[in-house]
C-alpha cells in the first residue's frame, strides 16, 4: 500500500509561519553583522545561502549563528544538502528549543536519506519541540498572541506530520525491527492516532516475523478491545483466541467485530479494488468459520447454526474452502443434531441438515471426517 498524507496538512505546514529565531545583537558595521545584513538582502537564493554559509564557516561561535542556521536551513533542503539540513536542526534546536520547524526541515533529510534510525529520531525530537511549543502559555498582547496561535496551529499540525512519517516508515522498511520501532513510537506518541490501525497491522506481521508470539497476542487483543484494529489485526486476534488460548467467547467476539466493520470497507490506499475484493473475501470466510466453530465449542448451537449458515456462501466461495469447509459442515451437523433433541418430539427439519452437513463432512478429507461419519452413523441407528 502507497503511504500518502491529505493535501490539506500538507498545505498547513507549507503555509503556517513559525516561531522566530530570538533577538541578538551585532555590532553595527562589524563584519559579522554587515554578512547578515548582507544575507538577508539578497534576493538570490544562492548567493543568500553563500553568505550564510560564510557567515557559520567564520564566526561559528557567534549568538547569531542560530539564526543563519534557521534562514539557511531550508535553503539546504532544496539544494538536498542533507547533512547540513540535520546540522541546522540540531543548532536551532539547541537555541530555540520549541522551534519544531527545524525539527521538521530535519526529518525531511531523513526521510530523503532513506535512514530509519535518522527518521526515528527527528521524528520524536519535532514532537519534542512542538509539544514544548504547545505548552507555552498563551501572550497578553493582542499582537503576539496572534503569532502564539499561529505556532501552536503549527505545532499541532507538525505532530500529526510526525506520526505520519512513523506510519510511512513503517511501510517503507522491510527489517521487523525497524516497523516494531517505528509503530511502538507512535503508538507513544498518539495511540490514537489515525495512523495506528494500518501501522499496526505492520507491527503485528513483524512481532510474528519475530516469533514473539505472546507479544503479538497482547498487542492484538488490546488493539480489538479499543477498536483499533484493522482488518489483519482482527483477525489474528480471533484466530489466536480460538487456537492458542481456548477462549472462545474474545474469539467469537473479535471474529464478530470483523464480519460487521469489513463488507462494507473500501479498498486501502494504492490497494487495487479486485485484489481487497478477494482479500475481503478471505478474510470473511475466516472469520465466519472462527465464529462459527467457537460457539460449537461454547455448544452455543442456535448461535453457532446462525453464524454458519450465514457464513457457508463466503467460505465456499474462499480459496481456503478445502480447508475450511469441513469444519464448518461438521458443526452444522453438530448444531442442527442438538437443536433437533431440543423439544419432546425432534425436529424432522433439523435432523435432516445435520444428516445431510455430517454427509457433507464425511465426503472431505479432514481431522473432522472420522467424528462426522461416527455421529451419522449413530443418527441412522435413531440415537
Amino acid at each position: 500500500m502507497r503511504a500518502f498524507l491529505t493535501c490539506s496538512l500538507l498545505a498547513i505546514l507549507a503555509s503556517s509561519l513559525p516561531a522566530q529565531i530570538a533577538n541578538f545583537q551585532t555590532t553595527p558595521g562589524s563584519p559579522e553583522g554587515t554578512l547578515l545584513q548582507l544575507a538577508g538582502m539578497e534576493t538570490d537564493e544562492a548567493k543568500k545561502l553563500a553568505l550564510y554559509d560564510e557567515f557559520l564557516a567564520k564566526y561559528p561561535k557567534h549568538a547569531g549563528a542560530a539564526y543563519a542556521w534557521y534562514h539557511a536551513q531550508p535553503l539546504y533542503l532544496k539544494t538536498k544538502a542533507l547533512e547540513k539540513v540535520i546540522a541546522a536542526g540540531e543548532a536551532v534546536l539547541a537555541a530555540e528549543p520549541t522551534l519544531s520547524v527545524a525539527g521538521y526541515n530535519a526529518l525531511q533529510a531523513c526521510e530523503q536519506k532513506g535512514d530509519a534510525a535518522c527518521i526515528l529520531q527527528w521524528s520524536g525530537r519535532t514532537v519534542e519541540a512542538a509539544r514544548k511549543q504547545l505548552a507555552v502559555k498563551k501572550p497578553e498582547d493582542s499582537e503576539a498572541a496572534a503569532q502564539w496561535a499561529n505556532e501552536v496551529d503549527y505545532a499541532r499540525q507538525v505532530i500529526v506530520r510526525c506520526e505520519y512519517a512513523y506510519f510511512a516508515a513503517a511501510l517503507r522498511f522491510t527489517d521487523p525491527q525497524v516497523i516494531v520501532q517505528m509503530f511502538e513510537a507512535l503508538d507513544q506518541t498518539n495511540p490514537e492516532s489515525q495512523y495506528a490501525p494500518a501501522t499496526g497491522g505492520r507491527y503485528l506481521a513483524a512481532l510474528v516475523q519475530l516469533k514473539d508470539l505472546a507479544k503479538a497476542q497482547a498487542f492484538a487483543e488490546r488493539a480489538a478491545d479499543n477498536n483499533r484494529a484493522n482488518e489483519d489485526v482482527l483477525l489474528f486476534a480471533a484466530d489466536v483466541s480460538l487456537s492458542t488460548s481456548k477462549n472462545y467467547d474474545k474469539a467469537a467476539v473479535y471474529a464478530g467485530k470483523l464480519i460487521a466493520a469489513l463488507p462494507g470497507q473500501a479498498a486501502p490506499q494504492g490497494t487495487a479494488p479486485e485484489e481487497w475484493e478477494k482479500k475481503k473475501t478471505a478474510t470473511l470466510a475466516r472469520a465466519y468459520w472462527i465464529e462459527g466453530t467457537a460457539l460449537g465449542a461454547k455448544e452455543s448451537w442456535v448461535e453457532c447454526d446462525k453464524a454458519l449458515r450465514q457464513g457457508l456462501p463466503t467460505i465456499q466461495a474462499s480459496p481456503a474452502a478445502k480447508e475450511l469447509l469441513p469444519g464448518a459442515y461438521f458443526y452444522l451437523g453438530l448444531a442442527n443434531y442438538n437443536l433437533s433433541k431440543a423439544t419432546p418430539k425432534r425436529d424432522p427439519a433439523r435432523t435432516a441438515d445435520a444428516k445431510k452437513y455430517f454427509t457433507l463432512c464425511t465426503q472431505m478429507p479432514s481431522p473432522f471426517q472420522q467424528a462426522a461419519a461416527k455421529n451419522l452413523n449413530a443418527m441412522n441407528l435413531g440415537k
